[in-house]
């Protein structure tokens, strides 16, 4: 275990080194030889001090004995001064060595000169101590271990072992010869300079030593270097492998500060070394991510195993980096020295995570939570009213008549006012609160933390206003409406998927009362549904099997009493249900699509019908027929009435298309253009409802219209009702001043056409005169109608 220990912290010390190096911009391989060279020498020149220093504390120890010995001190002042300036050479040379061994290494031999300056050195000291007799020689043995460590090549310590002997037998055969004289030295026979024998035997052991030591060191240093080799070149495999991995790897001090980053690291940070040595691993973590990363260091500095970690980085650029991995500590002497960190970069992955979620829990157009997210996010909401003990209640939303749009400027535009919508629907909401898209033209909302459940009408009201301003789309000036159905927890049902239905069921109960409005559920409601879905289904066979019929109203001439027009109101003859109105199946038919081929029924019926009485002798007058927002907006409108006109056989002046003013509203622009058209063949435009859709005087005059129609909110109290009395005139006055024809709808009392007469009004109808009639009854009763007249100019209303 120690030993493992022990070769982790020489890696993390190898890598740390390598990865200084190269943040100082000085690595290279042939500087990290040359710094291993200098690392040889220097640690040779330390160990030369030493050897120095115990020579001169022996040589001290040993003089002052010869000094107080019978013998005295046996150097001359000359000897000693010699010997003394030889150390100082020493000295000299080591101190170069020791600290500018980087200006002399360009030199050739500048490893081999010490080696051999040493060996001159200790022939000297050996000289000065005795020569033959010395036993300072074993220094040479010092020197040729130097050697080994020092050089590389193996001849090379041979020879300088070799030279080691030479100058030992060269001071020997010297002093022998008298060349230069013996230091006598106490305590030995001087006769043994000039013993031959003597002299050759100390020189082969000596010399023997020294080859032998040469040869052993060389070999060692060899083994050695061979082994220092494998381990850099392990080395070299370790940084190669580390820089290469893919992994991002980085190792750090345990407060932060970076001791080694590899290459994929420093690619995706964008970072450089240089620019790492001032960073901290936090100054480039996100804040989100620095609490957690420091209790995992604290954790593995501690000795406890990492758990995964996941951490949020910004790159030099910028850039939000998410890396997945783990972090383990080396340590030294129990202390913890280095962090280090393998992980990879999951952006990616991260993003496409993030966009599966969305996808799969938000709408791709409006951004908004779809139906799933939604149906959680009702499960929460009512757990918590559950806990709390408050309401919580479910909007749910309809666009009206938004087909239309699609229909006629595409699903483009129809996209865009899909979002205009959301954004408005988002301003609405309190943060608590959801809203989501669950298909199509469908919204819901969930309100929660409700005391009554008149706080949901009020938000209800609220959307209701927001949603009616107009939207204003490329060059399309838009109006969009919505129909809310409401429901209450707990009061409507607990379960999400209840109170989602029961919203719904309420939402199409506020489409049947007239769209843009609300409508809280009641259990009432329930048995509406299931009539509405026997009449969806069996509406569609309606026209196949001869259930729709047309009854005819009479349009009357206020100042002359004659009928000008017959406008054709539909019914459903249901087999279960019987006669139903317009108000219970038109809606219908316009959410399922089956308004087109209805609309398309009525229109050619009721102009056969008109040419049928024209043929019969019947004064001419107008059928009116009414165009719901599906029809006005279907794009063969045009050619379906051109059609109808042609198999009909009836001329374009007696055809009357009657148009709600809501329905013009909701896209001016476009019906400006269709009306026009309508004009240009022939055919008589009115504007029903009038006073109810908002419409300006600017719109109005570039409508093709003929005639303004009352609607019969502001008939019915004009006699009692100076407001509604105003609203009348005001129609009126405009009318005229347009030189349009204005007829009132809903009259059903003498005061009323009294008003109406008065005030200049030139058209009306209602059941005063004549309820809706089946077409049989109509030429009978056009025969009648002579006798109603004569009543009605008995009262002083009508002229004669």
């Amino acid at each position: 275990m120690h030993r493992l220990e022990a070769r982790r912290i020489n890696w993390f010390d190898v890598l740390s080194r390598r990865f200084n190096a190269i943040r100082n911009g000085v690595w290279s391989q042939e500087r990290e030889q040359f710094v291993a060279a200098m690392d040889r020498a220097v640690l040779v020149a330390k160990v030369r001090w030493l050897i120095l220093l115990l020579m001169c504390i022996y040589s001290v120890y040993a003089g002052s004995f010869y000094f107080f010995s019978r013998y005295g001190f046996f150097l001359s002042e000359s000897q000693f001064v010699f010997l003394f300036g030889s150390a100082l050479a020493v000295v000299s040379y080591n101190f170069v060595y020791r600290y500018f061994y980087e200006r002399i290494a360009r030199f050739r031999f500048v490893d081999h000169l010490p080696i051999i300056l040493d060996l001159l050195f200790v022939t000297v000291l050996i000289h000065f101590s005795g020569g033959a007799v010395s036993w300072f020689w074993p220094v040479y043995l010092i020197v040729i271990i130097e050697a080994a460590y020092l050089l590389e090549q193996r001849k090379d310590v041979l020879l300088l072992g070799l030279l080691g002997g030479v100058l030992y037998g060269t001071l020997l055969t010297a002093e022998y010869a008298r060349v230069i004289t013996y230091v006598t030295m106490p305590f030995v026979d001087a006769e043994l300079h000039h013993d031959v024998l003597y002299l050759i035997l100390i020189w082969s052991w000596v010399a023997l030593l020294i080859m032998t030591v040469s040869i052993i060191g060389a070999f060692l240093m060899s083994v050695i270097r061979r082994e220092a080799s494998l381990a850099r070149e392990n080395e070299e495999r370790l940084f190669n492998f580390l820089d290469s991995a893919s992994d991002l790897i980085h190792s750090n001090t345990p407060d932060g500060r970076f001791l080694y980053a590899n290459n994929s690291w420093l690619q995706t940070m964008g970072y450089s070394h240089e620019e790492l040595a001032n960073l901290s691993l936090f100054d480039i973590m996100h804040a989100d991510s620095r609490q957690h990363c420091r209790e995992e260091f604290k954790r593995v500095m501690e000795g406890e195993k990492s758990s995964p970690l996941e951490a949020l980085y910004l790159s030099r650029h910028g850039r939000a980096i998410t890396v997945e991995g783990n972090i383990s500590c080396s340590s030294k002497d129990t202390e913890p020295v280095a962090i280090w960190g393998i992980c990879h970069d999951v952006t990616e992955r991260k993003l496409a995570q993030e966009q599966l979620h969305r996808q799969a829990h938000y709408d791709n157009l409006t951004g908004l939570p779809n139906r799933l997210l939604f149906m959680d996010r009702l499960q929460q909401a009512g757990a918590l009213a559950h806990r709390s003990n408050l309401r919580m209640a479910v909007l749910f939303f309809d666009l009206d008549r938004f087909k239309i749009i699609n229909d006629t400027l595409g699903h483009t535009i129809g996209d865009r006012v899909l979002v205009a919508v959301a954004r408005r629907l988002k301003v609405c909401m309190r943060e608590i609160d959801t809203v989501a898209r669950i298909g199509g033209d469908e919204f819901a909302m969930t309100l929660v933390n409700l005391n009554e459940a008149e706080d949901a009408e009020t938000v209800a009201r609220k959307i209701l206003k927001k949603l009616a301003q107009p939207y204003t789309i490329d060059i399309h000036e838009l109006f969009i409406t919505a129909s809310i159905g409401i429901s209450i927890y707990p009061d409507n049902g607990t379960s999400p998927d209840n109170l989602l239905k029961n919203a719904d069921i309420a939402m199409y109960h506020a489409k049947g009362e007239g769209k843009n409005n609300y409508q809280f559920y009641t259990s009432e409601m329930d048995k509406d549904a299931d009539r509405k879905l026997s009449l969806e289904n069996s509406l569609r066979r309606s026209v196949e099997r001869d259930e729709l019929i047309i009854y005819y109203q009479p349009k009357v001439d206020i100042q002359s009493g004659t009928i000008i027009a017959m406008e054709a109101l539909i019914r459903w003859e249901h087999p279960e249900f019987g006669l139903l109105s317009p108000a219970e199946f038109i809606p219908l038919a316009e959410e399922t699509g089956l308004i087109i081929p209805i609309g398309e029924w009525v229109l050619l019926k009721a102009c056969q019908q008109n040419k049928v009485w024209q043929d019969y002798g019947l004064p001419p007058m107008r059928v009116a027929v009414n165009l719901s927002a599906y029809q006005l907006q279907h794009k063969k409108l045009i050619d379906s009435v051109k059609n109808v006109l042609e198999s009909s056989g009836m001329e374009a002046s007696y055809l009357e298309l009657e148009v709600t003013e809501t329905v013009i509203m909701q896209n001016p622009d476009f019906a400006v253009s269709i009306l026009s058209e309508l004009r240009e063949i022939g055919v008589h435009i009115s504007i029903d409802d009038f006073g109810t859709g908002y419409s300006s005087l600017a719109h109005l005059k570039r409508f093709s219209v003929n005639t303004l129609k009352i609607d019969k909110a502001f008939v019915r109290d004009v006699e009692i009702d100076t407001t509604d009395a105003a609203i009348a005139i005001a129609i009126i006055a405009l009318g005229n001043s347009l030189n349009l024809k204005v007829i009132a709808e809903g009259v059903e009392t003498v005061g009323q056409l009294a008003f109406l007469k008065d005030n200049q009004c030139d058209e009306m109808q209602g059941y005063l005169f004549s309820r809706p009639m089946p077409a049989e009854d109509v030429v009978g009763f056009i025969r009648d109608s002579g006798r109603k007249l004569s009543l009605l100019t008995e009262t002083g209303v009508l002229s004669d």
